[in-house]
């Protein structure tokens, strides 16, 4: 039982470096969506239409306000009547102090802040989309570094395989120079193109290094030259409606403006309050009794502004307006989506008949350098002529690889332009 424990922890670490060791661009695609600073905004985003959701609802709660007052004042109300006999009417003091609490409380607004709250609401999903969208553009670039990581590592291994092909023609012609069926020209012209090589090959490590250290800045992830990408399968689907995070983005606004044109027709209906008040001062509710004195005084109001010189019909034409030239900005982005697609549908057919020709190509090449290799060894051509069908070999080789990650990568980029991804 012990075994088999340690047997399982072994197949699981094992398991675990395969997972470090490799990588394919869905994963990078995943990392982007939770690594890329962008995605910090996202709870931001929560944050700010709670504390603007809470401010609305708190217009429903009591409205608690304090006022206090002293005053003096040149004149006051006096009561002299023509009366056949004396009579002392008082008066009001000249000087006056008040203190209240003043209650307002919403009872009806129409609507409005049930409106004002779906907006908020939209808003949120719209700066949400918002993000989501510009993620979608830092996945395009995550695929355009990982597809030139992988290129650069094919032509890396066809120039390896290339320099071996080299060093042990290298080896043989040096035998052929000692033994003078040979020129010493023909063995530095090899040396040469070994040393040309080699230099080709630091500069694709170095391309390769800098790629890897580009893709871990855009995704977070910690991978370096030791990690293999993975090439991924890719099956195409008939055309089908656009699911990009533009065009969620589009009806997001589009839905927005519609809660709008309804908040702007709920700010037309009336709105009643009730309110009170209480309060100590001098004089009170009683304007003749000059002395200090409580008081209170509770009531309702409606309010209604019947007539706007037609401000709110003017707003919700705009609103329309605005909702229209979203529309058209929509269309506008279709049917750059569309000319993209039938750029890449073409890409892709050529591709495919590119790699039909590429592996007629390789098949002659290869007969011709089997052809070079004896011919230079019995001396018919110079090292020159080998080298340069060499070349042709490992150039043909180069492009046949190149063509098909670039197959690989316009299927994707079909897929990731319809939202598909």
């Amino acid at each position: 039982m012990k075994q088999l424990i340690i047997i399982l922890l072994l197949i699981a670490q094992v398991s675990l470096a395969q997972q470090r060791d490799s990588l394919d661009i869905f994963r990078c695609f995943e990392a982007v969506e939770s690594n890329h600073p962008r995605s910090a905004e996202k709870p931001l985003i929560n944050k700010q239409t709670r504390l603007k959701i809470d401010n609305l609802k708190a217009q429903w709660y009591p409205d608690l306000e304090m006022n206090a007052r002293a005053s003096y004042q040149s004149d006051v109300v006096e009561i002299d009547p023509n009366l056949p006999f004396e009579a002392d009417f008082p008066s009001p003091s000249r000087d006056q102090y008040k203190v209240t609490m003043d209650i307002n409380q919403m009872i009806y607004d129409g609507g409005v802040e049930k409106y004002s709250e779906k907006m908020e609401r939209m808003g949120e999903k719209i700066d949400k989309q918002s993000v989501e969208a510009d993620l979608y553009q830092v996945k395009d670039q995550v695929m355009e570094v990982y597809f030139g990581i992988m290129l650069l590592q094919k032509q890396r291994k066809i120039l390896e395989a290339t320099m071996k092909e080299l060093k042990t023609k290298i080896s043989r012609v040096k035998s052929a120079v000692d033994n003078g069926t040979l020129l010493p020209s023909d063995l530095n012209n090899m040396r040469a193109e070994r040393l040309s090589l080699e230099q080709n090959l630091d500069d694709l490590n170095s391309q390769i290094r800098s790629g890897y250290g580009v893709l871990n800045e855009l995704t977070g992830l910690e991978t370096d030259t030791s990690t293999a990408l993975i090439l991924p399968e890719v099956t195409l689907e008939e055309k089908k409606e656009y699911q990009r995070p533009e065009n969620e983005l589009f009806e997001k606004q589009k839905k927005q403006l519609d809660i709008k044109a309804e908040l702007l027709q709920a700010r037309k209906m009336p709105k009643v309050f009730a309110f009170g008040q209480v309060g100590y001062g001098k004089p009170g509710l009683n304007m003749l009794n000059d002395e200090f004195d409580t008081f209170y005084l509770m009531g309702a109001k409606f309010t209604w502004n019947i007539w706007d010189w037609n401000q709110n019909k003017r707003k919700r034409q705009l609103t329309r307006l605005q909702k229209d030239r979203v529309d058209v900005k929509e269309n506008t982005f279709n049917k750059k989506v569309d000319i993209h697609l039938e750029k890449i549908e073409a890409d892709i057919s050529k591709y495919k008949k590119n790699l039909q020709r590429d592996e007629e190509i390789i098949g002659l090449r290869k007969e011709v350098i089997r052809s070079s290799r004896s011919k230079l060894e019995n001396g018919v051509i110079t090292s020159a002529d080998y080298i340069t069908d060499l070349n042709r070999l490992t150039k043909a080789k180069i492009t046949h690889e190149r063509h098909k990650i670039e197959l690989l990568k316009a299927k994707l980029n079909y897929l990731f332009t319809i939202g598909n991804i």
